[in-house]
């Protein structure tokens, strides 16, 4: 299975929950994560030290972006829909040690780890890559000491899996436990979740004087999730 990132990128940007709204990831959304990384506690999760500088996350930026470009992942930003805000960053890529696995990784601001947002966002991303792609497996990975990320695999659905080691960037090894959900198990709770689904039209713009084209047909969709009812504040 070899996903192709252009695709999915562009399927994403048409995804949407309750509260926020999913765009390409952009190298201005440097200024918000390096904003972020100046709490100690979200570098606590992190596989590199928190930056002295705003250079070092422009720098982390621009490689991510230059990746998704590239479609070697697809990287996302959350914002609120209302607002604009910045929420989050979400990535997609290839499973270092089974390339047919697609890893998810989330980086959300302070402001926003109440509230459930990352909760919501997690939920709308695993099923619009289950919607949008033919991947089978969708995988996480935290600190076991970072409780709040575990925590937040498991409401999204996800089971706990193996324990890793993964390189820090300052060579120091670091354990993870890493999470996955497969599609029979995210088929088998969606069944028990109501979903809508929003049907968008391609270039309406475009479409508008064009007779035959009154009654657009739909040709993508976004996806909306219900939260679940009882779910600890995330």
């Amino acid at each position: 299975m070899s996903v192709d990132f252009h695709t999915l990128s562009e399927q994403f940007e048409r995804v949407y929950s309750r509260r926020l709204a999913l765009r390409p990831a952009a190298l201005c959304d440097a200024w918000p994560l390096y904003a972020a990384t100046q709490n100690s506690i979200f570098n606590q999760g992190l596989l590199w030290s928190q930056p002295s500088h705003e250079q070092a996350v422009l720098d982390r930026m621009d490689a991510i972006v230059s990746a998704s470009r590239r479609g070697r992942m697809t990287a996302l930003s959350a914002i609120v829909k209302s607002s604009g805000e910045w929420v989050s960053l979400y990535r997609f890529q290839p499973y270092a040690a089974d390339p047919s696995i697609l890893e998810m990784g989330i980086w959300t601001h302070d402001r926003f780890w109440h509230g459930q947002y990352s909760l919501e966002l997690v939920r709308a991303c695993i099923d619009a890559a289950f919607d949008n792609c033919d991947v089978d497996v969708l995988l996480g990975a935290s600190a076991p000491s970072n409780r709040s990320s575990c925590k937040l695999m498991e409401w999204s659905g996800m089971k706990a899996a193996q324990l890793v080691y993964r390189r820090h960037e300052s060579g120091s090894e670091v354990q993870l436990q890493e999470f996955q959900i497969t599609r029979d198990q995210w088929a088998r709770a969606r069944a028990k979740i109501r979903y809508q689904q929003v049907k968008f039209a391609r270039d309406l713009i475009g479409r508008a004087n064009d007779p035959a084209a009154a009654q657009p047909e739909a040709l993508s969709t976004a996806v909306e999730a219900r939260p679940l009812a009882a779910v600890a504040a995330g």
